[in-house]
This record gives structure tokens, C-alpha cells and sequence, in this order.
């Protein structure tokens, strides 16, 4: 019988094979690895909000993985170099080998289209895979998931109990290995409304999968191992607390770069209010359809298609700390999503430099140079000044200000986005303690482990990094209980 932390033996509610704590991808990837490798085996998965999706939901510029065998360790440099020297090489590794897998897996379970390929900031080749049309990636792929999920409950193939509203409290452990976890509960049937109190469960298990996500709407957090990253704002919904490194932790789990926070370069501006704490992230895949930065002085000052950390620093540095995307030809590719922030009012669409020019604030003739030294040297396949060597959608001369020319402009600034930081994990997902052990029954994937990323997380390295390690954390954990 499972015991909390007291000491005391706890009353059971529920039991399960396996329980899964976290409804977004990392989550739903480890549910659907394990029902469809062993469908007799019982899962919980526990979400503590109304709904399923998590920040995987709002995931819009694509999932990565290897092109192909020549193309793995070129995508484990990227990887590596980007984490300038701090990620854990045999994470990287398994993450890349297993990186093709992951969009298998989505096509096959999830029948999702990603047929849509685009070269993000820090890679070498265009391996980052989004959808052709419809909502965000993130969304698309959580999603199908889900309906894949809800369709075998339904049809009684997959012994699956889905726990919404439901928050994570303790991981109960006894003999030196997980037990099960307690969970309090929003009684669905309003009993408990006006009460106060949340009902407490205890779930039986012998295998806990932690997929909660990071902290990056946990300002104590934040200030306690980053001081400074709490003042920005997020792009991460409130959920993003850092739950699961707090249950970690209860049982010993080494945590590694807590300090290391990503603020992504361009979150959007919303014009009716400047200094919202939460910002719409506009993602990366707007500056990999060859979107340009320019400053309050109408010019360039950065590879647009640097890695994250070296974008917004270079934002950063500008006296106003913000910028303006301008994207031209490139729109065509991000049609749809293009379509959600122009209805937010987070893009407007001029129709020459002289109209931009306005929006931007800035001397059309200045803004008119600024892009024609940038058409010419995007013709002529040659480096910029900043080093950029990788021109999509280059721009054609542009004779007068006033010629048509249709730009989309964005008003945008750093936000804090993701946290490299997590609990320590080895290459079979399992939570390791201070020593290197592993923590009997304890895994963890996506965003909540840390040391895969290093210091800077490429763009779409995220949702591949769900869909891996959650299939591993199943595996593992389907194999543990075989034996």
C-alpha cells in the first residue's frame, strides 16, 4: 500500500499500470506509446487543467527531426552548438537518432500533415516540418492526439482515464520505489463549489511519467534561479509552473541548468497594451519565411536567423529593446497563421515602404535602402554584414517608396519562452538523482527535464523533444512492468 509523505499509509482511489502527469504532447505521446505497445495495461493521465494541449497547443513554427543519415549529425551539431557546450551529448544523441521516428509516429497515430519543411534560426538545413494549412502545428498535432485517445476509450480498446482539472501534489514512494501519486481533484459535479477545498485522490501506480512542462510563468522560480528573466513577460500560459520539478525534487532528483531561461526574440506588441505580462509568441517560423528586424532607425542589425539567444540580445541592445518584423514574399507561407494575428490586430499589412515606413516610424527613404542593400545581397547568395548566409523569399529592387509592394509588420520584443533547466534525466528517461541513480519508477519528458537543450533551445527542437522522450519514458515503462 502506498504511504505519504507522513509516513502514513494513504487510502486508495484509483489504480493504474502507469500514470501520466501532463496533458500536453510529451504527455499524450507517452500515453498513446504505451496503450499501443501493451493495450492491456491501465494509464492515468492527470491534467491540471480543464483541458488537454498544455504549451504544446500553442506551438506554431514546426517539429524538427534529421532529414536523413547524412543530415543526423548535422542536426546533433546544430543542437550541440546551440547549447554552446552545455548539453548533455548522450541526450542530444538519442534525441537525433530517434528525431525521424517522432514524425512517423504523428503521421501514423495522428494522420497529421507535415508536409511543410522551413530552415528556422541555428539550423543548417530546412528539417523543421509544420502543417499546410489549418491551425498552428502545436495545436494540429495535440489535437489528433487527443481525438486518437478519446476514440479508443471509446470504443473500450485502450484502458485510458483521462483526470482534467486535476493537480499534482505529491509522488508517493515506498522500498526505495514509486507507489503512486495524490492528486487534487475539482469535483466535477460542483459539490464542492464554494467549499474551498479541492477533493484529495490517491492513485495507486508503480510508474510515474512527470510530463508537466517548465517554469516560465513562475516569477519565483524564475527569480530564484535566473534573477532578472522575471521582469519580461511570457509566452507561456499560467500553467507553466514548474509542478513537476517541485514533485521531483520530494524524492531527490538532481535538477541542472535551473539558470539557463530562453527569452525568444520576437514576441508581438500588442499596440492596445504595451506592456502586457503575457505576449503572443510570434514565432520563428515568420523570420524562416524570410522576415527582416529593423530598428527605431529604419535598418538591419542582426541575423534574423541566428540562434534565439544572439536575436534577442541583439534586440536587446537597441536603445528602444524592441524591433519591427517586416515579412514580404514569405507571407504566402504563413498564410494561416498569419490570419489569426492580423484578426488580434498584432499585423498590419501595408502596401509600399512608404506605408511601412509610417507604421514603423521611420524615414521611408531610409527603410527603402535598408531593403534594397539587403535584395542585393540576397541575390548575390553571398554573407551580410551580420553573417546571415541563408536568404529565403529574397527580396526584389525596390525602385520608389510608393511602388506596391505588400510587407507585413509586426511590432515585437523579447519574452521569456522556454526553460532549458529541469530535472536531471539519463537517455532512457529515467530521473536521476544527485549520484546518478535512476529514481525507481520515476521518468520524465519534454520541457520539465533538463539538459537536452544546453544553454539555447533550437526552434522546433521542443516539440520533437516531447514526442521522443515520451515514447521513451513509455517504452521504459512498459518494460519495467514486464518484468
Amino acid at each position: 500500500m502506498a504511504t505519504n509523505d507522513h509516513g502514513e499509509h494513504a487510502p486508495i482511489d484509483r489504480k493504474a499500470d502507469i500514470t501520466i502527469v501532463g496533458g500536453g504532447l510529451a504527455g499524450l505521446a507517452a500515453c498513446i506509446e504505451v496503450a499501443t505497445r501493451n493495450p492491456s495495461l491501465s494509464i492515468v493521465l492527470v491534467e491540471k487543467e480543464g483541458k488537454l494541449g498544455g504549451n504544446s497547443a500553442k506551438a506554431s513554427s514546426g517539429i524538427n527531426a534529421a532529414l536523413n543519415d547524412d543530415d543526423a549529425p548535422v542536426f546533433e551539431k546544430d543542437t550541440l552548438e546551440s547549447g554552446t557546450g552545455l548539453a548533455a551529448r548522450s541526450l542530444v544523441d538519442v534525441f537525433v537518432r530517434n528525431s525521424r521516428d517522432a514524425i512517423a509516429f504523428l503521421e501514423k497515430q495522428g494522420h497529421v500533415d507535415l508536409s511543410v519543411l522551413s530552415q528556422l534560426g541555428g539550423h543548417s538545413a530546412k528539417r523543421t516540418h509544420r502543417n499546410t494549412q489549418g491551425p498552428n502545428v502545436g495545436f494540429a498535432i495535440v489535437s489528433a492526439l487527443q481525438k486518437l485517445i478519446t476514440d479508443h476509450i471509446e470504443s473500450h480498446d485502450w484502458h485510458i482515464d483521462v483526470v482534467t482539472s486535476a493537480s499534482a501534489e505529491q509522488v508517493l514512494f515506498e522500498n526505495d520505489r514509486v507507489t503512486g501519486l495524490v492528486i487534487d481533484r475539482v469535483d466535477k459535479t460542483g459539490r464542492d463549489e464554494g467549499a474551498g477545498e479541492p477533493l484529495r485522490e490517491t492513485i495507486e501506480s508503480s510508474v510515474v511519467i512527470l510530463a508537466t512542462g517548465g517554469y516560465s510563468a513562475n516569477p519565483e522560480l524564475l527569480k530564484k534561479f535566473a534573477p532578472g528573466v522575471e521582469d519580461f513577460p511570457t509566452t507561456n500560459g499560467p500553467w507553466a509552473r514548474g509542478d513537476g520539478i517541485g514533485l521531483a525534487q520530494q524524492l531527490g532528483a538532481e535538477l541542472v541548468l535551473m539558470d539557463k531561461v530562453q527569452l525568444h526574440p520576437t514576441a508581438f506588441i500588442n499596440p492596445k497594451d504595451r506592456s502586457a505580462k503575457h505576449k503572443f509568441l510570434a514565432p520563428e517560423a515568420i523570420r524562416g519565411s524570410g522576415a527582416l528586424l529593423i530598428n527605431s532607425s529604419g535598418k538591419r542589425f542582426v541575423n534574423e536567423l541566428a540562434t534565439r539567444d544572439k536575436v534577442a540580445a541583439a534586440i536587446l541592445a537597441q536603445p528602444s529593446k524592441d524591433a519591427y518584423m517586416l515579412l514580404f514574399e514569405g507571407a504566402k507561407d504563413m498564410e494561416t497563421t498569419l490570419g489569426f494575428y492580423k484578426h488580434m490586430g498584432l499585423v498590419q499589412v501595408a502596401h509600399s515602404i512608404e506605408e511601412a515606413a509610417a507604421l514603423c516610424h521611420v524615414d521611408a527613404f531610409v527603410l527603402q535602402q535598408t531593403l534594397n542593400d539587403y535584395a542585393e545581397v540576397s541575390h548575390s547568395q553571398q554573407p551580410d554584414a551580420f553573417g546571415k548566409t541563408v536568404f529565403p523569399h529574397p527580396l526584389h529592387y525596390a525602385e520608389d517608396v510608393t511602388s506596391h509592394m505588400e510587407i507585413h509588420v509586426m511590432e515585437v520584443a523579447p519574452a521569456v519562452h522556454y526553460t532549458m533547466g529541469g530535472v536531471k534525466i539519463n537517455e532512457h528517461a529515467q530521473v536521476l538523482r544527485s549520484d546518478d541513480s535512476a529514481i525507481a519508477g520515476l521518468y520524465a519528458a519534454g520541457e520539465v527535464s533538463g539538459g537536452l537543450h544546453g544553454a539555447n533551445r533550437l526552434g522546433g527542437n521542443s516539440l520533437a523533444e516531447c514526442v521522443v522522450f515520451g515514447r521513451i519514458a513509455a517504452q521504459q515503462a512498459v518494460q519495467q512492468l514486464a518484468h
